[in-house]
């Protein structure tokens, strides 16, 4: 089996000073920086997917053939296949994000924030101000490295994500 160039990611080893130990970086394909290290590969849910990995890589070779309804379509290996999946996902769906409120006009603010049935309301309790304090400062403030440490710490515990 051969690879492309384009297809191997530029790896570093860096030292990772805060657990004594290393850690891989490389760009994805959308030139984000990932790091694979200990916190990282300690974790259960890595651990697991690993594992499907493995299991998964057998059947990673095309061409695929992608069947809806009657049609056929035939993509040579699996980025053209996730550009597919990608593509048809996206399909008559309209994303917007706001960073605030104030962003949004007020038939967006009544269909959403303002609709008693479709917000979410917590209580914020004297005991979290602290707490609360913190993290809002670390997810609206200036610092963006501190922002994004917060977002990829957490990401994997998120539940309930409103998109």
């Amino acid at each position: 089996m051969t690879l492309e160039k384009a297809q191997v990611p530029h790896v570093r080893l860096q030292a990772d000073e805060e657990h004594s130990a290393w850690m891989i970086t490389y760009q994805d394909g959308t030139q984000a920086e990932r790091r694979i290290g200990i916190e990282l590969a300690s974790q259960p849910e890595y651990k697991r997917y690993r594992v499907l990995a493995k299991q998964i890589a057998r059947f990673n070779h095309g061409p695929f053939t992608i069947t809806k309804n009657e049609h056929k379509e035939v993509r040579a290996d699996w980025r053209e296949l996730l550009a597919h999946v990608k593509t048809e996902g996206k399909r008559d769906v309209n994303v917007q994000r706001y960073k605030g409120l104030g962003e949004m006009n007020a038939e967006q603010l009544a269909d959403t924030t303002m609709n008693p049935e479709k917000r979410t309301m917590l209580r914020v309790r004297l005991e979290d101000i602290v707490e609360t304090d913190l993290i809002f400062t670390t997810l609206m403030g200036e610092d963006v490295e501190s922002r994004r440490k917060f977002i990829e710490d957490n990401a994997l515990d998120v539940k309930n994500l409103d998109v």
